[in-house]
């Protein structure tokens, strides 16, 4: 987890926030040296949520991780193979369309709306997984 770069973000995104909510809800009477500590409490608090959200997603994928285990055999295969098999499904019908008038065969029409859905899921899909793999070769995995 990288948290100075959470950190710049939350600096820059929250203490424009809380800057705003200072000017807007705080008396003009208070001292810029208040104002600073408001926003650091500010940058903290939402550094703690960061922090809280984390734990949460982390634990919730390791209780997903634990309930696959106890699943059945089918359920496990469904959950890898889905996104790949429906991918090579569109990337197929999408080849189809580009090499059956070439060999006799009657051309697949389709819309300009499944061919960009055809294409969003293989572009994803494949992007995707480019993007995973490339993520755990970085990061040794």
């Amino acid at each position: 987890m990288s948290v100075p770069v959470i950190g710049s973000l939350i600096q820059s995104t929250v203490g424009k926030v809380v800057d705003r909510l200072a000017d807007r809800f705080l008396p003009k009477s208070l001292s810029e040296e208040e104002r600073i500590r408001f926003r650091m409490e500010a940058e903290k608090l939402a550094l703690e949520e960061y922090k809280t959200v984390m734990a949460d997603i982390q634990g919730a994928r390791e209780l997903a991780w634990r309930e696959a285990e106890s699943a059945p055999g089918w359920t496990k295969v469904l959950t890898v193979t889905h996104r790949p098999l429906w991918s090579f499904v569109m990337l197929g019908i999408f080849s189809w369309t580009i090499i059956a008038p070439y060999l006799g065969y009657p051309n697949l029409e389709l819309s300009e709306v499944h061919k960009d859905i055809m294409q969003t899921v293989i572009i994803f899909y494949f992007g995707g997984r480019s993007v995973e793999k490339t993520v755990g070769i970085l990061r040794g995995r």
